[in-house]
């Protein structure tokens, strides 16, 4: 075994000098598990790494071959027991290096008053399919302040996690590194700064002296700088110089840079410099793990099959999901009744947007049933693999469906359909942007959930 460690080692440090940066970055997070005759198991912490470094396999099983001197097979599998641990390899090496981080750390405490909030941490992040490639990104610059994706561009509607995503990135940072001084504003709170400085030399160039010297820089909401010139011509300066050294620059936004509007174009072009990301709002089953997360640390008394209603009722965003169950506790904690599904369907009436099918009342075949009678097509081929367009619709809409307003999990759907989890995810990605922009295929799902509903 040593000597494959010796060689898998190896492997690394030369295959981070050929690939891609965008790929390098996961390579320190790949670990050695074992061997079994000419195949070599090695395991990542997320589905993201695991696809960037699939892409490289053969770069990967032939350098390794090489060093190894025999012909090998690479098996890349996730093992999330070895996020925090691989997460953690640059910030060992880190200490090394630091004489005395102790020391620096009080120093630092000084001069500086932080304005994040600690209850933002990448740890406490729940993350799915919708925010999975913004929480590795984030967590890569964490680790690596100005080294990888910089600029970073966090984007996403209201209540998605863009704020606790850019508050960790800066929590982590003053916890691991705290020699880096790290900034976060809002773009509000920069503008009403920057404006209120006009006039008085001396405190402008205080101001240009903090934002220029900072080593992080997060402003949250960027697009609260549209119409203002000033500012933005400020920032742009400022972004200059802190790109020009290497400081780490992260920034939200509720859209994509192409869609700001009123921003300059030099600027929006710094914007778009580094890795744009996006959140989207959470899937069922995520919807339902940060419900109990949140049920547990607030100490919530909501019973879980309530837990399954709400969550299956509110499909927004993180925010109304975490109000409406604040909401549904508040309410039988004074009325001294239970938090029934019967309660929260009354509470709730306000944002529930369609009618919620009673998840004890129907079984994932008769979602599909329902749908193929609706579509006129016949449920056989709804579960076969044709790709016309009379078929691929009924099918994604049923599995739309299943997953969002059911309680059923994509393996669960993947398990009825015969396919793999990772197919259904892709399903529910393709159908997501088309259910935002057609109308007809919104009125299709109301339809059928309303006659899934009243059976």
């Amino acid at each position: 075994m040593d000597r494959l460690e010796n060689a898998f080692l190896d492997t690394i440090n030369q295959l981070n000098d050929s690939l891609p940066k965008s790929t390098s970055s996961f390579l320190n997070t790949m670990e050695l598990k074992n061997r079994e005759g000419n195949k070599v198991f090695i395991s990542v912490p997320s589905r993201f790494a695991q696809s960037s470094l699939k892409n490289h396999i053969k770069s990967i099983e032939s350098t390794l071959s090489v060093n190894l001197g025999e012909d090998v097979i690479v098996e890349i599998n996730i093992d999330t027991s070895s996020k925090t641990k691989k997460a953690n390899s640059s910030e060992e090496k880190q200490k090394e290096v630091n004489f005395d981080t102790e020391k620096l750390k009080k120093e630092n405490e000084k001069q500086r008053k932080s304005t994040l909030n600690k209850q933002y941490r990448l740890d406490s992040f729940i993350s799915g399919d919708n925010s999975e490639l913004a929480y590795q990104v984030a967590s890569i610059v964490a680790n690596n302040p100005g080294l990888s994706y910089n600029p970073c561009l966090i984007y996403g509607g209201v209540g998605l996690g863009k704020t606790h995503l850019l508050q960790a990135i800066g929590n982590h940072i003053e916890e691991h590194n705290p020699n880096k001084s790290v900034i976060y504003v809002t773009a509000e709170s920069f503008t009403n700064e920057f404006i209120n400085l006009l006039g008085n030399l001396s405190e402008k160039n205080k101001f240009k002296k903090k934002y220029r010297k900072a080593d992080v820089l997060l402003i949250d909401d960027i697009h609260f700088f549209s119409k203002k010139e000033s500012t933005q011509e400020e920032l742009f300066h400022i972004f200059n110089e802190l790109y020009d050294r290497q400081g780490q620059i992260v920034f939200t936004c509720d859209r994509p840079v192409n869609e700001l509007k009123d921003i300059t174009d030099r600027l929006k072009s710094r914007f778009s410099r580094g890795i744009n990301v996006d959140l989207r709002p959470p899937e069922y089953e995520v919807r339902l793990a940060i419900a109990r997360r949140k049920c547990k640390e607030q100490k919530l008394n909501i019973p879980n099959e309530t837990l399954e209603f709400i969550c299956q009722s509110v499909s927004t965003n993180v925010r109304d999901l975490e109000g409406s169950l604040t909401t549904i506790n508040a309410v039988a904690s004074i009325t001294g009744v239970e938090a029934s599904i019967d309660l929260a369907r009354e509470q709730l009436k306000t944002i529930i947007t369609y009618p919620i099918m009673n998840i004890f009342d129907y079984t994932i075949d008769e979602i599909f049933v329902k749908t193929s009678n609706y579509f006129n097509v016949s449920l056989v081929d709804i579960k076969g693999t044709s790709r016309s367009k009379k078929i691929s619709i009924p099918r994604q809409v049923a599995i739309y469906i299943a997953s969002e307003y059911g309680h059923f999990t994509q393996t669960d759907i993947g398990n009825y359909l015969n396919k793999d989890r990772s197919s259904i995810s892709y399903i529910l990605q393709k159908i997501t942007s088309i259910y935002e922009n057609d109308e007809s295929i919104q009125k299709s799902i109301r339809d059928i959930k309303n006659l899934i509903s009243n059976k």
